[in-house]
C-alpha cells in the first residue's frame, strides 16, 4: 500500500542553526539560532526587505527568539540579503533563501 505525506497548516517550521558566516535556507516563521558567533556581533539590513522578526541591527547571540518573518512580505524562492559584523572569509554579506 502506498503512503502519502500529509502536511498540516499548523505544523511549525523547522528551526535552523546557520553559522553566522554562511548564507542559509529557512521556512517562513522558522526559528533561527546563529552559530559560530565570536563574542557579540551585529546583523544588519542590506537592501529593501529585512527578513527577521527583530528590528535591525540585531545583536547576536541574542536572548530574544529570532524568527524569519511570516507576515506576507517574503516570497518562497527569494533570497533576502543581510550583513554581519563578524570577520568572515567570504566577506560580510549573507542571505536567507525562503523555502517551503
Amino acid at each position: 500500500m502506498a503512503t502519502q505525506r500529509v502536511i498540516h497548516e499548523d505544523t511549525p517550521p523547522n528551526p535552523v542553526n546557520p553559522d553566522i558566516c554562511s548564507s542559509f535556507q529557512a521556512q517562513l516563521g522558522a526559528q533561527v539560532t546563529f552559530g559560530g558567533v565570536i563574542g557579540s556581533q551585529t546583523i544588519d539590513k542590506v537592501g529593501n526587505i529585512w527578513p527577521f522578526n527583530l528590528p535591525y541591527p540585531m545583536t547576536v547571540p541574542n536572548v530574544a527568539t529570532i524568527r524569519i518573518l511570516n507576515n506576507g512580505t517574503l516570497s518562497v524562492g527569494q533570497t533576502y540579503p543581510y550583513s554581519v559584523s563578524q570577520a568572515c572569509i567570504e566577506g560580510i554579506q549573507r542571505g536567507v533563501t525562503i523555502i517551503t
